[in-house]
């Protein structure tokens, strides 16, 4: 079954230009919102953290908050931005994790879930998840629709220059896949990063959800504005059982 990939999951070189690139404050602020509204004040794990814009956020708004991510890069830019010595953050595959703790919630945003590559390593993430909540504790996750593999059939391409790091990034579907390919030029010479996401039927995301002690309820995108609407699932899943 195995973790997730280091070689095309560590953001080694991306890790330095994703804040650029990715860096969305109203978003993240929209979704702390949406949060709150679904997760009592308490202990808050998130699961790919990245660079921490939403574990730095939901600290500011009172959670105590831990960050993991598969990324050293990526967690030594949360840390350098983090001004809380209350925030901690561990360098971890979300597949294959122990914290030795339990959490009140547990949060997996920007669609990371849909970089397991299996419903095997999707069970895998749901009873690591189960392991670390509290009883009743709640889960939040994002999902691609089915509908964004038709979207990108089309290959969408940006590029830019960002202080003077040259890039291109190419997103593009092969159902059930789809591959963003990121080339970053340094001093002209391109270094490729290549990750996939996978996108399954949303009822064998949630049968999988069930059998892994959760019942679930979706939360209506389109209520907050401009989160997602039509282009991912957001679901709260509730810990019913430990398994």
């Amino acid at each position: 079954m195995g973790g997730l990939s280091e070689k095309t999951m560590n953001y080694q070189h991306l890790a330095l230009i994703y804040d650029a690139i990715m860096g969305d404050s109203d978003g993240v602020n929209k979704y702390a919102e949406m949060l709150q509204d679904v997760l009592k004040k308490g202990k808050i794990l998130d699961l790919a953290c990245g660079t921490g814009d939403l574990t730095i956020t939901l600290s500011d708004r009172g959670y105590q908050m831990t960050g993991l991510d598969l990324s050293e890069p990526m967690l030594e830019i949360a840390k350098k931005k983090s001004k809380s010595d209350e925030l901690r953050f561990f360098c971890a595959d979300m597949l294959d994790f122990d914290l030795h703790e339990e959490f009140d919630g547990v949060v997996c945003a920007n669609d990371s879930v849909n970089y397991c590559s299996s419903l095997e390593q999707i069970a895998k993430l749901f009873e690591g998840v189960n392991r670390h909540l509290t009883m009743d504790g709640v889960f939040v996750f994002d999902y691609h629709q089915v509908s964004r593999l038709e979207e990108f059939k089309e290959a969408f391409d940006e590029e830019g220059l960002i202080d003077g790091v040259g890039y291109w990034w190419h997103i593009e579907s092969e159902p059930p896949i789809i591959r963003h390919t990121i080339t970053i030029y340094f001093n002209g010479y391109p270094v490729v990063e290549e990750h996939d996401q996978t996108v399954f039927d949303l009822d064998e995301i949630l049968t999988l959800l069930h059998s892994k002690g959760f019942r679930h309820q979706m939360i209506e995108s389109s209520a907050y504005d401009g989160l997602y609407a039509n282009e991912k699932w957001m679901i709260m899943a509730i810990k019913e059982r430990d398994i």
